[in-house]
């Protein structure tokens, strides 16, 4: 049975990748995993999360409807557009 914890070599035989690639990505912040002394190791479960997460893509009319809803949110309980643009801007900052 396969462990749900991976080394960078594991992670590249599942996603069919160099295992240089899986790296890359790493140091990059490209793909989800954790530095535990000098070795990196990648969790099954978060790994297939992010690539659920990062298949998915939005067409213009989803993210239309996705925009009327948040604007009808924030009118309804009253949150003014410079709050919601400096909330994701703080939330940005912490993201780097």
């Amino acid at each position: 049975m396969p462990s749900d914890i991976m080394t960078a070599e594991e992670l590249a035989e599942y996603l069919k990748l160099d295992p240089q690639t899986i790296y890359r990505k790493f140091r990059r912040g490209e793909i989800p995993g954790v530095r535990i002394g000098r070795a990196v190791r990648f969790k099954r479960d978060i790994i297939d999360g992010w690539l659920r997460a990062a298949s998915y893509r939005w067409d213009a009319d989803q993210r239309q409807e996705l925009r009327e809803w948040a604007e009808r949110f924030a009118k309804e309980r009253g949150i003014a557009e410079d709050d919601v643009i400096a909330a994701v801007r703080a939330h940005r900052s912490r993201d780097r």
